[in-house]
């Protein structure tokens, strides 16, 4: 669906996955965050975790993500345990919010 992403983000601290929300329109990335926050228990339980999930009230976009902390892109010895973590959050996300995506972006076509 067009503006509703999955990231994967690696820097000197941590790296996460992340399904980013940004259509470019505060409203609709808040009633997009809120619909999938709805889902809340459904989304995690397909997950297999708990995920954090940030609406960022101030800014335009909102995110739902799953960090790990304390690695860095720049230690190739961190290199094996970050690259298993975002195949593995990538995987799990991708199951967690596949049908819920469908079905949001049939409803945003039809709205």
């Amino acid at each position: 669906m067009s503006g509703v992403n999955l990231n994967f983000v690696a820097t000197s601290n941590y790296c996460r996955g992340e399904v980013f929300i940004n259509r470019g329109n505060k409203e609709e990335n808040k009633e997009i965050f809120d619909y999938f926050y709805a889902m809340k228990d459904k989304i995690e339980e397909d997950f297999g975790g708990q995920l954090e999930w940030e609406r960022m009230d101030d800014n335009v976009t909102s995110r739902i993500k799953k960090q790990l902390d304390g690695v860095s892109y720049f230690e190739e010895s961190d290199w094996n345990k970050m690259n298993e973590f975002l195949i593995d959050v990538s995987v799990r996300m991708e199951k967690a919010f596949k049908e819920s995506i469908k079905k949001l972006n049939n409803y945003w076509k039809n709205k």
